[in-house]
């Protein structure tokens, strides 16, 4: 977001010469002062009285450098003045007395041949704003109104110096990703995080594939040795990827990660049982694992095996002592011939998938569609690779692909963690949704789902802005314990007619109402040839997930297979669900066995204050919730049934809505 951006720009100011004047000392005509040497001048500031050399008194504002007399050391040394400070010509003056404020300026008018605007209130209650037109006026207004002894406080309005929190590593510069100068949105927006103080403090994060370069010089500062396991390959990628999480920063060494004062572990992925070890690997310690690997990026669907699936499953609800340890995963990049969907790992709704946007803020040519992506991240891809450690205690400036968006991912949810550790994985997940920024706003693919959540095949929800997401995470209030609404299997027992792109549609309706995260859908289809399949899961709202397309995937059947769509985010359950299955391609017959479909997010009551609080937002109670209890007593829906005789719709049980709506939220 635009409005949360900070940027600096870098001024030297020359000082041509020096009039002095006395402390409280100012000419009768100000206009006289314009000239090219700086002046100096006694400001009313909250430390009382400062020296500044001021550039241009009768500007309405001035550059100027502060006079540090004050400063001097023991032995009498001045330091040098210190730029960087803007002046304006309005003074802030602390009253609730505007009228009495606006006497006090007119009087000391009458004293000058200066006409002096008149105070208004400030945003913040008990403070008022008076514009004197120039610099030089508003200090001499602000000495006098101060001398008047009216007034709690009268300072000058000015822009101290400040700086930016960035690292100081030399080659930050290169890390476009994390300061885009080129195309300022186009990056993950870290200067705003690391300004509100957020650097990954007191959170691990972790990188699982192979071993890092643990004792690279600006990967050790970070290691943790306690949080890894022993054992592995030394791999340059992944020591590419745990630069861009949690390089050191201000360590002199090349450049950093976003979160580059977390602390950095590394768990080994191997077969099945490894990799599952690898997951649940001191999840006491790690808060943040990404993983850029998967399967082949080749358009077929892949299967988890069941020690897999039970450990990312136990990592994500009972790592962090019970609040998940968040597992951060490439979204894959096999482009438009593949899918996140095929991936059972990214495509879990215990894990976030990861996808990639380029320094132009566009899709990154290698980054796959899918229901199943949550954000994007920035990477390579457009026109630059990201610049990372190496192996060899060296760099590049060539890593990309979802590999460097998912540790960057990591690295912002390490900030968010920060901000607030008591969130769960899966209220880091709403956090994400509700901060992401829309990239390539004109892509085709955006479109808004019946929550009204911008939502894209090829961004998921947007670009991770982590200054949005610290932001809000710092106030965030935690969702409800996870629910669950299901259509239980369904039985479908029919041929799907072959080469016939109208399919065959099932609509399915489900009738507990939840406010959805992730919606699964469970097929058993017998086919010889399952890339010939083209699936579509519609919701109660009309929002689509495509979740397979025709593609050169020669394997046969989908067994009990778990497609998984986030699109549906924060939609209501409750409704018909459609499934529309079709075979694009000849020369097999399809046999759809069965399905179901499984729902996961919170109960749709949760944070409501009364039995008469139905509609949002929950908490309070206002028309929207008696319009919302009509709708229920029009369609004779039982829950609108509340007064006798039961089993009958009639006027006492509006009556009793109005008496439960009356008694207010307690």
């Amino acid at each position: 977001m635009l409005w949360n951006r900070i940027y600096r720009i870098s001024s030297r100011i020359s000082v041509a010469g020096i009039v002095l004047a006395s402390g409280n000392a100012i000419g009768a005509d100000l206009s006289q002062n314009n000239q090219p040497n700086a002046e100096q001048r006694s400001v009313m500031s909250i430390r009382g009285a400062e020296l500044f050399l001021v550039d241009d008194l009768s500007a309405s504002t001035s550059t100027a450098s502060r006079i540090n007399t004050d400063l001097a050391d023991k032995q009498g040394s001045i330091p040098d003045p210190t730029p960087g400070y803007i002046l304006t010509g309005r003074i802030v003056v602390q009253t609730s007395d505007l009228a009495m404020l606006n006497n006090r300026v007119q009087q000391l008018n009458t004293n000058t041949t200066r006409s002096v605007a008149v105070a208004a209130h400030s945003q913040v209650n008990g403070f008022a704003i008076v514009d004197a037109g120039s610099v030089g006026a508003a200090i001499e207004l602000a000495q006098s109104l101060r001398a008047t002894g009216a007034f709690e406080s009268v300072e000058l309005d000015m822009t101290r110096p400040y700086s930016l929190r960035a690292p100081s590593d030399p080659s930050f510069s290169s890390q476009w990703h994390l300061r885009n100068t080129l195309v300022v949105l186009a990056d993950i927006n870290a200067d705003a995080a690391w300004d509100l103080g957020y650097t990954g403090s007191g959170v691990t994060v972790g990188i699982v594939e192979g071993k890092f370069q643990q004792n690279h010089p600006d990967l050790a500062p970070n290691f943790f040795a306690t949080a890894t396991m022993s054992g592995g390959s030394l791999s340059s990628h992944a020591t590419s990827s745990a630069g861009i999480a949690a390089a050191s920063g201000n360590n002199g060494q090349g450049g950093v990660g976003l979160a580059y004062d977390s602390l950095l572990s590394n768990q080994i992925i191997g077969s099945s049982s490894q990799t599952a070890s690898a997951f649940e690997f001191r999840n006491d310690l790690n808060d943040v694992k990404s993983n850029s690997w998967g399967p082949f990026d080749n358009g077929e669907i892949t299967y988890l095996s069941s020690i897999e699936r039970a450990a990312i499953e136990n990592t994500a609800i009972n790592g962090r002592a019970g609040l998940g340890t968040i597992l951060c995963w490439a979204a894959g990049n096999g482009g438009t011939g593949d899918r996140v969907e095929y991936d059972p790992y990214a495509s879990s709704r215990h894990t976030l998938a990861i996808g990639a946007v380029g320094d132009l803020d566009t899709r990154a040519w290698y980054n796959e569609t899918g229901s199943s992506m949550l954000v994007v991240a920035h990477s390579s891809g457009n026109n630059r690779g990201t610049w990372t450690t190496t192996t060899a205690s060296t760099y590049t400036s060539n890593f990309g692909g979802t590999s460097s968006s998912s540790p960057l991912a990591m690295g912002a949810v390490a900030l968010i963690l920060e901000a607030n550790p008591a969130l769960t994985q899966r209220d880091v997940q709403h956090v994400l949704v509700n901060s992401a920024r829309v990239c390539d706003p004109f892509d085709k693919q955006w479109g808004i789902n019946g929550a009204g959540h911008m939502v894209s095949l090829n961004y998921g929800f947007g670009a991770i802005d982590v200054g949005a997401s610290v932001l809000l995470a710092e106030s965030w209030t935690n969702v409800g314990p996870e629910v669950q609404a299901s259509s239980g299997v369904v039985n479908v027992n029919l041929t799907i007619p072959d080469n016939n792109t109208n399919g065959i549609t099932r609509v399915i309706n489900i009738s507990e109402d939840i406010v959805i995260e992730a919606v699964e859908l469970i097929l058993n289809i017998d086919t010889t040839y399952v890339g010939d399949l083209q699936i579509l899961l519609t919701s109660p709202d009309g929002t689509q997930s495509l979740l397979a397309t025709a593609r050169g995937d020669s394997q046969d059947d989908y067994v009990d297979y778990i497609f998984t769509s986030v699109r549906h985010w924060d939609e209501m359950s409750a409704g018909d669900w459609t499934i529309n299955i079709s075979d694009r391609g000849p020369g097999d017959v399809p046999f759809w066995d069965d399905l179901e479909i499984i729902v996961y997010g919170t109960d749709a009551t949760t944070g409501a204050c009364s039995d008469a609080d139905l509609a949002e937002p929950l908490g309070e109670l206002n028309l929207q919730d008696v319009f919302a209890y009509l709708a229920l007593f029009n369609s004779a829906d039982p829950s609108a049934d509340l007064a006798k005789p039961i089993g009958v719709l009639n006027l006492q049980d509006v009556f009793a809505y109005l008496g439960e709506f009356n008694n207010g939220c307690p």
